[in-house]
């Protein structure tokens, strides 16, 4: 369990001495430690769970679970207000099976779609109780596999939404690709399509996810702190229109690299012709 950001820089530097042979994972890491020094992984673990790094925010997967279907198109800031209400009202699976339905919404119609979300959390806590015994780890099998396909079986819950669970809730080694991880590792690796990622190409998606997976050594914590870290700079810097001005880390870049030779290309194209 991380409690503090030196414990991260920690347990980086001890991946890269021992897995630092493979080009790949050395670039991939000096990365990310090169991100930690500027982000704080602490103060960035948004949702509750088991290994949360602040002792107020251990809480069952169940919470997490919850917490994942709260944070749907919907703001942190409005996320936090939701999910905190929610754990003071409802301290079990059982007070949210006994719950007046139209009361939780109003409890947690500030992260939107109360109806929407409250009919979700109420389907899937059914499912919980009824097919393991009201208990969230009973669905961790003993793969990554086995316990993402019990998760795609709940009711509102799909892949991203299944590796939240599966990497925050669980601790288990299979990353979240979300939109900045997404377009962020598409640049740093040069993928083709990194001049214009295409979030909603799942075959892209995919060939992120299985780079990141094949490259990271097979640490749930490094995991996290790998999503943590690339996500917040693909937040901060490498947004849609990336700002390689400010960028770190662009001596890494695959992306960067090809935009600045086909730019100094054209400037010399265009000398010539003066």
């Amino acid at each position: 369990m991380i409690k503090n950001d030196e414990q991260v820089k920690e347990l980086i530097t001890k991946n890269i001495e021992k897995y630092g042979n493979s080009e790949d994972t050395n670039k991939l890491l000096t990365i990310i430690l090169k991100f930690s020094e500027k982000y704080s992984f602490v103060e960035n673990q948004t949702y509750p769970r088991p290994s949360h790094p602040l002792e107020t925010k251990r809480k069952s997967p169940y919470y997490t679970l919850i917490a994942i279907i709260l944070s749907l198109r919907t703001t942190l800031e409005n996320e936090t207000k939701a999910v905190n209400s929610f754990m003071s009202k409802y301290r079990s699976i059982t007070d949210v099976l006994e719950a007046d339905e139209e009361e939780m919404g109003e409890i947690i119609k500030v992260a939107g779609m109360p109806k929407k979300k409250t009919k979700t959390i109420v389907m899937l806590s059914e499912y919980i109780q009824k097919y393991y015994n009201g208990n969230i780890w009973n669905m961790r099998g003993e793969s990554i596999s086995e316990t993402r396909e019990r998760l795609l079986n709940l009711p509102g819950v799909g892949d991203k939404s299944a590796d939240c669970m599966l990497e925050l809730g669980f601790d288990m080694p299979s990353m979240v690709v979300d939109i900045n991880v997404f377009r962020t590792i598409s640049r740093i690796f040069g993928e083709k399509w990194a001049e214009k990622p295409d979030f909603s190409d799942k075959k892209q998606i995919a060939v992120v996810k299985n780079k990141l997976e094949n490259i990271l050594p097979q640490d749930c914590l490094m995991y996290q702190i790998a999503h943590t870290m690339i996500l917040l700079h693909g937040k901060n810097v490498c947004k849609s229109q990336c700002k390689c001005e400010k960028c770190f880390v662009t001596e890494y870049c695959n992306f960067y690299k090809k935009r600045n030779i086909n730019f100094e290309q054209l400037k010399l194209t265009n000398m010539e012709e003066i």
